[in-house]
């Protein structure tokens, strides 16, 4: 005979769910009827139970907004923890999309599903996720009963940006939100660059509009990612993770093949194995017209055939 209750079944695993599946299924003095409905009853209850788990913010999800705004329903940053925002941000609002008039959390949200990309500074209107009004976009909710309610710890009027975790500042000359203290406290920005860069690169070659290009491995553009870079010693840049990626298996820029870093140590070990192979006879006096890509030096006569390594090339413009 089936017992438990809804209390208890709500409490039960999977497998103690299946078992009374079972047990269900198997008792010969349930009617058919009774017995399809405590079945289905029992297959749908974890869904049951997480409907209830939230209920005043599934009673959100059905309020339509005024207007009959698509996307008018809460988004959760952390469902468990009732924290709003998205996976991209942690924000207590999303933004009206003035480009197909939808509520989206951000601009990444909205590219993601849609064909064309969201212009945030021209978004004018926002909605509140918990009370669900759209509004001129602000700092605060303007709906009486939220008693201005703060939409994140940092806002950007000029972006359009909110984001309630992260340190945020807004650079006047990249014209954008970065994430940091703020300019002179740990970032800065070089003219020539036209990019903010970390205070451990005041001394650093410059490379004009350095940033505005796509990561080399990845193929995003820089200067809007937010994703963090990386400044390489030949003034090129790339994702900071993707910077990770490369190096496990590479060593020098992929642009211009200069060395990430020291090579001393290991061009030297090189050296002294090419110094005890032996060529064939007929290439014993024999040499080629180099170009260091590190120094960016022409040499004649200096490598050897069979021994040139990634940090030279041979230079086409030198007959040898």
């Amino acid at each position: 005979m089936f017992k438990p209750g809804w209390k208890d079944i709500f409490r039960m695993n999977q497998n103690e769910l299946e078992s009374e599946i079972r047990k269900v299924s198997r008792d010969p003095t349930l009617d058919p009827r009774r017995k399809a409905y405590l079945i289905q009853n029992l297959m749908t209850s974890c869904w049951i139970a997480a409907q209830q788990k939230f209920p005043q913010a599934r009673k959100e999800e059905d309020v339509d907004c005024e207007g009959g705004v698509a996307g008018c329903s809460p988004s959760f940053r952390d469902s468990e923890k009732q924290i709003y925002g998205c996976e991209h941000y942690k924000r207590n609002c999303k933004l009206l999309a003035t480009c197909c008039n939808k509520l989206f959390t951000c601009r990444f949200c909205h590219d993601k599903v849609s064909d064309h990309s969201m212009d945030r500074k021209a978004t004018n209107e926002m909605m509140r996720i918990r009370c669900l009004k759209v509004q001129a976009i602000g700092q605060t909710c303007k709906t009486p009963s939220c008693n201005a309610f703060s939409m994140a710890k940092y806002y950007c009027n000029i972006c359009k940006f909110f984001d309630d975790e992260r340190m945020v500042y807004h650079c006047p000359f990249c014209n954008l939100c970065r994430v940091g203290k703020g300019l002179g406290i740990d970032f800065f920005h070089c003219m020539k660059c036209n990019c903010c860069l970390g205070m451990k690169l005041v001394e650093h070659k410059c490379r004009e509009k350095g940033l505005e290009t796509n990561c080399p491995i990845c193929c995003d553009f820089l200067f809007t990612s937010s994703a963090a870079v990386r400044a390489l010693p030949c003034a090129h840049f790339m994702h900071s993770a993707c910077f990770q990626a490369y190096t496990c298996s590479h060593y020098t820029c992929p642009i211009c093949s200069k060395s990430l870093g020291d090579m001393a140590v290991c061009f030297g070990m090189l050296d002294a194995l090419l110094a005890a192979e032996e060529l064939p006879e007929e290439y014993n006096d024999r040499c080629l017209d180099i170009l260091c890509n590190d120094c960016d030096k022409k040499k004649e006569g200096l490598a050897s055939i069979g021994f040139i390594t990634s940090a030279v090339s041979v230079d086409p413009t030198i007959q040898g």
